[in-house]
C-alpha cells in the first residue's frame, strides 16, 4: 500500500508538471537577448509534495544548473517538500529530472545544491566584484510556480561584509532560488527574498565546493535543521491564518531543534505581541538578538516598537540606533525613532529622522508616503504650515489614492480657518474611503465653523453610525 501511495504521488507531480508546461504562454520580450535565452535553457521549476496532517500539498520554487548534474536553489525550497521525490523541469521542454539528494546546503544563507539524475546545461558563475551599482540585472524563474518569466531591474547596493546584493527586481512566491543574471546570461547571484535580495555567485561557488558526496533526500529530511524549517513554515501558516497559539506551538518546536535561529524567536515574539504578551515578546526579540546580534536589525526594530508602546522611550531609541547601525539604509527605524521623538516633543529631532527616512526610501512608495505625512504633521505641530503643506502635497502626489493625506492636509487648512479648503480635502478622503468615520466628523466640524449646522449634524450622525466612539 505504501508503495502504491508513493507511485501515486509521483504520477501526480509528473502530471501537474506536464499540465503546467502545456499551459505556457508566449515568453516575455526580455527573453529576446542571447543571455536570457541561455538562462531559459538552464532554469528549472522544482516541485515536490508536503504532507500535513495526512493532507497532500504541492510545494516548490525555482532552481538552476550550476554543473551538468547539480542545481542551485534555496534551502527552504529543498526543505519544503516533506515526502516523496522532488522533480525539476524546464518551462518550455518536457525533460524532467529527478532529484537524487542534497549535495550541500547552508540554512543560514538559505541556499542548497541538489544532485540530479541526468544532466542539464549549467550557467556560468561570475565573480560579484565585476558588478557595478546601477547595472541592469535580470531575474529568471517561475513566479507562483507556474510560467517562466524574466524581469529586469538594477543593482542598488552591494553589502560590504558579505557581498549580498540589493536590487529593484520584482519577485514573487515561486521565485525563490531564481538565478540573478547579467546581460550575458551569467549568474551573479541567487534570489533569497530578503531586504538584500540575492546571495552572490561567490557564495554559490563556495557552497558547491564545500562537499564531496550526496546525501539522499530521505536521510537529509531527518536532520534537525530541516525538521526545524518544517515546523517554522507551519508556524508561519498558522500566524498568517490568525491562529497565534498554534503558531507559537510550532515556533517553539522549531526553536527546540534549531535554538540559534533568530527568525524563530522573532516571529514567535510577534505572535506574543499580538496576543498582548509584551514581556514575552520582548524576551523573544532579545533572544533573537543574542543568537546573532550582527544581522538582526529587524529584531532591534521590533523590540523598539514594543518599548515605545510601553513608554520605555530611552530603550526604544537605543534599539532604533542599533538597528540603524546594522542597516543604515532601512527607512523604518528612522521613522520609528522620529515617532518616539515626537512623543518626547523633540520636534527638530523628529523632522531630522523623517527626512532621513525619506532620503533612504525614495523607491519605497508606502514608506516615503508615510514619512512625508509624519514630517508634515510634525511641521504642523511646530506651526510651520508652509512646510507642512509641501509635505502633504508630496505625499498626495506619491499616493493619490490614500485618504489619510487629504485628511491631514484638511486639518492643517482648518487650523488656518480655511474651512472651505478643508471641506474639499475631507470630501476627497470620504470619496476614497466612504467608511472613514473621522472624515465625516472633521467635515462636520468644518461645516459647523461655517455656520452650516444642519449639514454638520448629518456628518456627525454619519460618523457616529460608523463608529460610536468618534468625537468622544
Amino acid at each position: 500500500m505504501r508503495r502504491f501511495t508513493r507511485y501515486l504521488v509521483c504520477f501526480l507531480i509528473l502530471g501537474l508538471f506536464l499540465s503546467f508546461s502545456y499551459a505556457q504562454k508566449p515568453s516575455d520580450k526580455d527573453e529576446t537577448s542571447i543571455g536570457i535565452d541561455k538562462a531559459k535553457e538552464s532554469t528549472v521549476r522544482l516541485v515536490g509534495t508536503r504532507l500535513i496532517a495526512s493532507n497532500v500539498y504541492l510545494g516548490g520554487g525555482t532552481g538552476f544548473f550550476v554543473t551538468p548534474d547539480k542545481i542551485a536553489t534555496n534551502f527552504h525550497v529543498a526543505a519544503g517538500p516533506t515526502a516523496g521525490p522532488i522533480f525539476a523541469k524546464l518551462g518550455h521542454r518536457e525533460t524532467i529530472w529527478r532529484i537524487e539528494g542534497v549535495w550541500a546546503y547552508d540554512a543560514k544563507s538559505d541556499m542548497a545544491i541538489l544532485k540530479v539524475k541526468g544532466e542539464g546545461k549549467p550557467l556560468t558563475l561570475v565573480d560579484v566584484d565585476t558588478l557595478k551599482l546601477g547595472e541592469t540585472v535580470y531575474l529568471a524563474g517561475f513566479p507562483y510556480s507556474r510560467e517562466y518569466k524574466v524581469v529586469d531591474g538594477i543593482i542598488k547596493d552591494i553589502r560590504s561584509r558579505d557581498k549580498c546584493l540589493k536590487t529593484t527586481l520584482e519577485a514573487y512566491p515561486g521565485n525563490s532560488g531564481s538565478p540573478m543574471i547579467n546581460s550575458k546570461g551569467e549568474v551573479i547571484g541567487i534570489h533569497v527574498g530578503h531586504y538584500y535580495d540575492a546571495r552572490p555567485s561567490n557564495a554559490i561557488k563556495a557552497l558547491l565546493e564545500s562537499s564531496t558526496s550526496t546525501e539522499p533526500l530521505a536521510e537529509w529530511r531527518k536532520r534537525n535543521v530541516v525538521r526545524a524549517y518544517v515546523y517554522h513554515s507551519r508556524g508561519m501558516q498558522k500566524f498568517s491564518d490568525g491562529d497565534l497559539e498554534g503558531a507559537i506551538e510550532y515556533f517553539t518546536e522549531a526553536i527546540k531543534l534549531k535554538p540559534n535561529d533568530p527568525s524563530g524567536y522573532n516571529i514567535r515574539g510577534l505572535a506574543k505581541k499580538r496576543m498582548g504578551d509584551y514581556a514575552g515578546a520582548i524576551e523573544d526579540f532579545t533572544q533573537a538578538i543574542k543568537s546573532n546580534p550582527n544581522v538582526t536589525w529587524w529584531a532591534y526594530y521590533d523590540r523598539a516598537k514594543l518599548k515605545h508602546k510601553t513608554k520605555d522611550y530611552a530603550g526604544a531609541i537605543d534599539d532604533c540606533n542599533l538597528a540603524i547601525e546594522l542597516e543604515p539604509d532601512v527607512s523604518y527605524a528612522y521613522s520609528l525613532r522620529g515617532q518616539i521623538k515626537v512623543d518626547l516633543e523633540d520636534y527638530a529631532g523628529a523632522i531630522e529622522d523623517y527626512t532621513q527616512a525619506i532620503t533612504v526610501s525614495l523607491d519605497d512608495r508606502p514608506g516615503t508616503y508615510a514619512a512625508y505625512i509624519n514630517r508634515g504633521n510634525v511641521k504642523r505641530k511646530s506651526n510651520d504650515y508652509d512646510g507642512a503643506f509641501e509635505d502633504y502635497n508630496m505625499a498626495i502626489r506619491l499616493t493619490p489614492e490614500n485618504a489619510y493625506g487629504y485628511i491631514d492636509r484638511g486639518l492643517a487648512k482648518a487650523d488656518l480657518k480655511d474651512y472651505s479648503g478643508a471641506i474639499t480635502d475631507y470630501n476627497k478622503a470620504i470619496e476614497l474611503f466612504p467608511e472613514y468615520a473621522e472624515g465625516y466628523h472633521y467635515r462636520g466640524k468644518a461645516k459647523e465653523a461655517l455656520g452650516q449646522h444642519d449639514a454638520a449634524k448629518i456628518d456627525f450622525d454619519k460618523a457616529k453610525e460608523i463608529d460610536p466612539e468618534v468625537g468622544e
